[in-house]
């Protein structure tokens, strides 16, 4: 089992949602206000007058056959929309209950 949490701009939610559903993924937790800036490229999302606009955040635990699929639809999502600002970040599960 992998987590996946993916980070991106709430412009982005549409697409992102579509992207679960596309890979066959039901079960995940969603924070839809999330303050961030990203490393590199792009403009911070802190919901400030000066940078308003927001990030939002999905955690999902899915199985290791489907991480590739995900993946590959968020990194297309990214080719569309880098400027938009999307990442994901996967980790080793090693026991849920």
């Amino acid at each position: 089992m992998k987590a996946v949490f993916i980070a991106y701009n709430q412009a982005l939610s549409e697409k992102v949602d579509d992207a679960l559903k596309l890979a066959g993924i039901k079960g995940f937790s969603k924070w839809a206000d999330m303050l961030g800036a990203g490393t590199d490229k792009g403009e911070p999302h802190l919901g400030t007058h000066t940078w308003p606009s927001m990030n939002s955040g999905i955690l999902t635990i899915i199985d290791d056959d489907k991480v590739d699929k995900l993946l590959s639809y968020i990194n297309q999502i990214n080719k569309v929309a880098e400027e938009q600002g999307i990442h994901a970040f996967v980790w080793n599960i090693e026991r849920m209950v």
